[in-house]
């Protein structure tokens, strides 16, 4: 086969799968199967006026949940460290290996 027929074969072939690709992609729905119980439009623009209403929420971090417990506090004084002698063996037992 000659190099034109070739050259030709390839683009015929390349313009033919792309004209299927297009044809096939104009016929997808767009926001099609969201199912029971997803947001739609309307909830969403209920969310931000109920939002744009409150007075006392500003930025995002209202979004949030409040934390059910405070987080831990560190304690006053620093635990004991171990005793030196442990602290020799655990060091010579690395040293080993």
């Amino acid at each position: 086969m000659s190099p034109v027929l070739t050259a030709l074969a390839c683009l015929f072939s390349l313009l033919t799968g792309m004209t299927l690709m297009h044809v096939h992609r104009r016929r997808l729905p767009q926001h099609a199967g969201a199912g029971e119980g997803a947001t739609n439009v309307w909830q969403l623009i209920e969310h931000v006026e109920s939002e744009a209403r409150r007075a006392d929420s500003t930025g995002r971090h209202h979004l949030r949940e409040p934390s059910p417990e405070p987080p831990p506090q560190w304690p006053e004084t620093p635990p004991e460290a171990p005793p030196l002698e442990l602290q020799h063996r655990v060091l010579e037992s690395l040293r080993r290996l």
